[in-house]
């Protein structure tokens, strides 16, 4: 058979070139600091979309959030454009993703987030102010409402933490409460294993409107908590905590 070193070298050189060009078309990954810029460019498109809502809109207005482990963004949106807000926020949390599989890529850790105290901002109304509409949440609510909304709160809670019954002690966990008159911690107690969420937004509202009225009285400062945990017991069908001596 004859052979044709020629053709031979010809074919392994269009494969060697398409091996290179199939290399060079590879996409290249985004850095962590491209993911970061996409983020806060999609960032702005939400603010964009809900900015500056004239109060002749307010009837139409709902409160959305997007929260991310410890943090929550609130945003006003005008009912016709809710869907155009669902779009972008589920784009949002796809570059999020990205951004943090790119960390993972680049050899970052990424730990989760854990909240030692309940006391994210929480909405409270909206109102009409200087021609447009603004959201009064428990971050800048007036303190002169902050008060009378705080002992609201407190009231609202030990109801339910007094309505609060048990089997046994293990599933129930302790969260930490800005005590009624002092800057100091307590603690009270809820069942981790079922839906702990309508508590925890009282908890974090009571929380942040207590420490800003401390601020606001100059007594405000670093909560702490004389008391220590220990364990939680069932005691006569009713969660107790136990405190180390």
């Amino acid at each position: 058979m004859k052979k044709y070193p020629n053709l031979t070298i010809k074919v392994f050189t269009i494969l060697l070139a398409v091996a290179f060009l199939m290399n060079g078309c590879k996409k290249k990954e985004r850095s962590p600091t491209d993911w970061e810029e996409l983020l806060s460019a999609k960032k702005n498109e939400l603010v964009n979309l809900t900015a500056n809502i004239p109060c002749s809109e307010l009837e139409h207005v709902q409160i959305k959030d997007i929260s991310t482990d410890c943090s929550v963004t609130y945003y006003l949106v005008v009912a016709s454009k809710l869907a155009q807000f669902e779009k972008l926020k589920t784009a949002y949390f796809d570059l999020l993703s990205a951004y943090n599989k790119s960390l993972y890529r680049a050899g970052y850790i990424v730990e989760p987030c854990f909240e030692s105290i309940w006391m994210a901002e929480q909405p409270i109304r909206t109102e009409c102010k200087d021609g447009k509409v603004q959201l009064i949440t428990s971050n800048n609510i007036n303190i002169e409402e902050a008060i009378p909304l705080a002992a609201k709160s407190y009231e609202e809670i030990m109801t339910m933490v007094n309505a609060q019954t048990c089997t046994g002690g293990a599933e129930w966990w302790p969260t930490p409460i800005v005590k009624d008159e002092v800057m100091e911690l307590d603690f009270i107690l809820y069942l981790h294993s079922k839906d702990y969420s309508v508590l925890k937004k009282k908890v974090s509202l009571y929380n942040k409107l207590k420490y800003r009225i401390f601020e606001a009285q100059g007594t405000g400062g670093i909560l702490r908590s004389k008391l220590k945990f220990d364990r939680t017991d069932c005691v006569n069908g009713k969660p107790v905590i136990v405190y180390k001596n």
